[in-house]
């Protein structure tokens, strides 16, 4: 705060504290009819603890205690002397006792005010007895306890018909707090507060509670801090314990004949170093203390306070009787406005108050006022070239999104439209200009509308990566055999050999010979013609035949015996195969924000369809690799995409018609600038053991091998889909 500021806070406070009318007090209680009291004499006393006694004598004695308010920066208590002079011959008493430095006293046309200036805030208690107005400051020991925190709210006044509580009700405010209302039967009881333990505990002095009030309220369902509402009959006194939960804070105030209790929850919040909340009010706390006294004068107190401007409307009228302690001055004429059906309306530090009614009234016919000046503006013509949106586009938001003008009278398009009644608008495509016919004010608008629209729309470029990995392994092992007579004993004939290229030939009865004839299986020859013998020339039939198809290699032997006319084949055959690949698909586009995109690579499959007619035509099947992408930008640079990616390949045929291998994912994803998201996976696994065996002789131990074939087939199949989205920049290059 600078020395302005200071010098201006500190002429505010005296003018909240020196009342405007400083003049001889003598002269003032002569001239002013209306102050029939006056005070003679102020003393001081100190007590134990740290507390002082202000003890004022007056010429009346005072059908009430003085209506007071405190500040807490700077430390003081104002008390008002309703219809008293100054009868002493100064304004300030200097006193540096305890906590009071000195009392000043200021006189006004009705009343006089005694502000007591404080080293520290203290608390205080006010009591009449008589011509004697005893005020008492509270000392150190007031702190002391923790435990048990006891507020005088108010004091009590003896009324002839006795105190009485009407209703206890409970409600939840719309900031989460709980508030329980007390309805009593006059605005006189005495008030005090204190918190023990958990609870709070509110004692109404001398006053009774109605057998049907005395009971338990639960208030869990309203979900606010307050669990329980208990009230009681204690003694002379009528008690009330409220039980919160959590961490909380209260605050209570009356307004004429309802005491009110605010249990408010305080939210954690670990960047402050005191926890704790006043759920819409901030401003600096005050205590106000006022029975059955004009609203305008309360108003006024206000002003003083915050030095603020508040001007009251000439229909504000009618008394109130308030007790606030320590509640911010915004919260009490909030109060003060509720209980009394007013509103108010803030320009600048100037506070206006009225009557809710009255100032909606005012504002009403403020805009109709404004409408029928609209109605009777000359209009203008404005020429509005747009650089990135389309004119005939830009001319439909302005009607409304109708392009012919709005959609007629009370239409949609009426009430979207953004033109006025009477405006128009036109457009050229040639230059991509508007031509606007409207108002100024609403020729404002319309600029201030292409200046957010007409802007650039940023670019994305997405690229997706499908990628195909397949390990693929099979191995198999067959055998073929046979058992046959070949003829008489004597006879010559050739056997068959292996496929490993041996060729065994009988040239005699008792001699073999080795020969190859090009590395394959072959038959055997008859020694007389040298033909080569097939099955139907005696050739042995095959009693096993489980061979291998395809197979990369094979064993064969044949075995001829001669005493015994007899033919031995046996041929082993085997594959194994081990696959491994990978196949990777990478389409990419770009597109502007929030317009879908599309972009596709395969074949078209020609095949022949029938047609009702009988006769055939050639229809086709795509197959391709596509993506279909709508990007959206957030404004926290992250890309939302519904997309979709597919992926097919030509398969088997069946009947003349081929079929179609898809593969393809359809989502919506958000991802951030630049990185990649993984969209989806299929993995699959095949393992096969196939064994194809003759019955019996397939199943013997050792020979059984000869008698089957062993298939085994292990296949690994995955696919991944990737998605990367990138932003571009103005000029077109990637972020």
């Amino acid at each position: 705060m600078n020395y302005v500021q200071k010098l201006t806070h500190l002429w505010l406070m005296a003018a909240i504290l020196i009342s405007p009318l400083i003049y001889h007090p003598v002269l003032a209680a002569e001239a002013n009819p209306l102050l029939t009291n006056e005070i003679e004499s102020v003393d001081f006393t100190s007590l134990s603890g740290g507390r002082v006694n202000i003890r004022v004598m007056l010429k009346e004695p005072l059908e009430a205690p003085p209506p007071g308010f405190a500040l807490n920066s700077p430390a003081r208590i104002a008390l008002d002397f309703p219809k008293t002079a100054n009868g002493l011959n100064k304004a300030t008493l200097v006193a540096e006792q305890g906590a009071l430095k000195s009392v000043s006293l200021a006189q006004a046309k009705d009343r006089t005010r005694m502000v007591l200036n404080l080293a520290k805030s203290v608390g205080y208690n006010t009591t009449v007895n008589g011509k004697e107005v005893l005020i008492t400051l509270q000392g150190s020991e007031a702190t002391v306890n923790n435990t048990v925190a006891e507020t005088r709210f108010a004091e009590g006044h003896a009324s002839s018909a006795g105190h009485s509580i009407s209703n206890v009700d409970f409600a939840r405010g719309k900031n989460g707090e709980g508030r329980i209302i007390v309805e009593l039967s006059d605005a006189t009881a005495g008030i005090n507060i204190k918190n023990k333990g958990k609870t709070i505990v509110v004692d109404f002095i001398d006053t009774d509670v109605p057998a049907e009030l005395q009971r338990r309220l639960n208030v869990i369902n309203f979900n606010t801090p307050v669990l329980y509402i208990d009230t009681m009959k204690r003694g002379k006194n009528g008690q009330i314990i409220i039980e919160p939960k959590g961490d909380w804070e209260q605050s209570a105030y009356q307004a004429d004949k309802k005491f009110i209790v605010d249990v408010r929850p305080i939210i954690q919040d670990p960047n402050k170093l005191i926890q704790g909340s006043k759920a819409g009010f901030a401003g600096e706390k005050l205590s106000l203390n006022f029975q059955n006294i004009e609203v305008r004068s309360v108003l006024q107190v206000i002003a003083d306070f915050t030095g603020k401007n508040i001007v009251a409307s000439d229909t504000v009228t009618g008394n109130i009787t308030l007790r606030l302690k320590d509640v911010p001055w915004d919260q009490a004429l909030d109060i003060i406005m509720k209980n009394k059906g007013l509103d108010k309306r803030v320009s600048g530090n100037v506070i206006s108050i009225a009557p809710a009614d009255e100032l909606v009234a005012k504002e009403k016919a403020a805009l109709t006022a404004e409408q029928e000046k609209e109605g009777l503006e000359p209009l203008r013509t404005e020429v509005f070239t747009l650089k990135y949106q389309k004119a005939e586009d830009f001319k439909k938001i302005l009607n409304g999104g109708d392009d012919a003008g709005g959609g007629g009278s009370g239409g949609q398009g009426a009430r979207n439209r953004i033109l006025s009644q009477r405006g128009s608008v036109n457009h050229d495509p040639r230059t991509n200009t508007i031509f606007v016919q409207d108002t100024a004010k609403k020729l404002e608008e319309i600029q201030a509308v292409i200046n957010k629209v007409d802007v650039a729309v940023k670019q994305v470029m997405i690229e997706s990566r499908l990628v195909i990995a397949d390990d693929r392994f099979a191995k198999s092992l067959g055998a073929r055999f046979g058992v046959t007579q070949t003829g008489t004993p004597g006879s010559s004939i050739a056997t068959v050999s292996g496929s490993l290229g041996n060729r065994f030939t009988q040239a005699s009865a008792t001699t073999l010979t080795q020969g190859t004839r090009n590395g394959s299986i072959q038959t055997a020859t008859d020694p007389n013609t040298g033909s080569i013998l097939t099955s139907s020339d005696g050739l042995p039939d095959l009693m096993s035949n489980l061979p291998v198809s395809n197979a990369f290699g094979s064993f064969a032997l044949s075995l001829f015996r001669l005493s015994a006319n007899t033919l031995l084949n046996l041929e082993l055959s085997a594959l194994e195969s081990d696959k491994r690949g990978k196949v990777v698909s990478s389409p990419r586009v770009t597109t502007a924000n929030q317009q879908k995109a599309s972009i596709a690579s395969g074949t078209k499959i020609p095949y022949l369809q029938a047609s009702s007619s009988g006769a055939t035509n050639v229809s086709f099947i795509d197959a391709t690799l596509s993506l279909d992408v709508t990007p959206q930008i957030t404004p926290d640079e992250k890309i939302i995409m519904e997309l979709e990616v597919k992926k097919d390949r030509v398969g088997q045929i069946f009947f003349g018609t081929p079929s179609i291998d898809t593969q393809n994912v359809k989502t919506n994803v958000l991802v951030a600038n630049g990185e990649t998201a993984v969209l989806g996976g299929i993995y699959e696994q095949t393992e096969r053991n196939d064994v194809d065996k003759v019955p019996f002789f397939g199943d013997l131990p050792v020979v059984g091998h000869a008698f089957k074939r062993r298939t085994k087939q292990e296949d690994k199949t995955e696919l991944l889909i990737f998605i990367t989205p990138k932003i571009m920049d103005e000029s077109l290059g990637l972020r």
